[in-house]
């Protein structure tokens, strides 16, 4: 199977014929995003499950397992393809050994089309054989009672793995970002934004239908061991120049924007990358 990155280049240069471009920009901190980009969705999808299938061999070798935790949106129909075509042809190692957690969920039925559950379990943990038993799913029964569904979500990620001053340890959390660069179920101008006390929180008033859901905070997105932004799309490039670029403030920055992982790794498309003053940019250390 072969990789769809272009070969990596001195960064903000594109290949002679096309505009994909490997883009990796100096970093002011540590925590500033690694941005590639690619040619379009597919080649996205490719390089996240290279990603994926990296951090799930550090893991697996390590701890014996492989904690990843799902968004959902078109990120599982993005990567999971990619996943699959590896599992095929045995490139991943150990499947049995994944556990499944998410980064932030609707508070509907399991079986509901707005389920990231369901998306996730049909793109990705039916066709890798991951077991069901390794897939951490919110409380059905706790779907009308969002507070009661975060608290429990949270003990139930708790019981499952490593923890780090209270806060959960998860190998790797794969991110979308919208067109309003919210990311999990984290909006614009939501008191979301500053909470600290809890792993998971709980929102009643989502400006995205369903308005109920649960969603990680900040602590637990930046004690992962890694981050993977997979961002596609014309409508998602004003959002990714402001993060990218460091435009905002540290008062007005976008939600996606706000994240502080030594892994802060982005997998852009050519349309979601289409602002970015890429050739501007000077050349940075990978």
């Amino acid at each position: 199977l072969e990789a769809p990155p272009p070969r990596p280049l001195p960064c903000g240069l594109r290949t002679p014929d096309s505009r994909s471009t490997m883009g990796c920009f100096n970093s002011r901190k540590k925590t500033d995003p690694k941005v590639t980009v690619l040619n379009d969705k597919k080649a996205v999808g490719m390089a996240v499950a290279l990603e994926i299938k990296k951090q799930a061999a550090e893991a697996i070798e390590a701890r014996k397992m492989f904690i990843v935790a799902f968004s959902g949106g078109s990120l599982p129909k993005i990567v999971g393809p990619a996943l699959v075509e590896m599992h095929k042809e045995g490139g991943l190692p150990d499947t049995d050994q994944w556990h499944i957690v998410f980064s932030d969920e609707r508070l509907v039925s399991l079986s509901s089309e707005d389920s990231n559950f369901k998306s996730v379990k049909n793109h990705v943990v039916d066709p890798l054989g991951i077991p069901a038993k390794n897939v951490v799913t919110i409380d059905e029964k706790l779907i009308d009672d969002p507070a009661k569904a975060a608290k429990s979500y949270e003990k139930r990620i708790l019981d499952h793995m490593t923890i780090a001053q209270g806060i959960p340890v998860i190998d790797m959390v794969l991110l979308g970002m919208g067109p309003d660069g919210h990311t999990c179920s984290l909006f614009p101008g939501s008191p979301l934004l500053d909470e600290k006390a809890v792993s998971i929180a709980y929102i009643e008033d989502s400006p995205k239908p369903p308005p109920k859901r649960i969603t990680f905070t900040y602590p637990v997105l930046d004690n992962a061991r890694a981050i993977a932004f997979v961002v596609t799309g014309a409508s998602k490039a004003d959002a990714v120049k402001r993060i990218i670029e460091g435009l905002d403030t540290a008062e007005n920055k976008l939600p996606a924007g706000r994240v502080l992982n030594y892994q802060n790794l982005w997998y852009v498309d050519n349309d979601a990358a289409s602002k970015l003053d890429l050739m501007d940019k000077p050349e940075s250390k990978l």
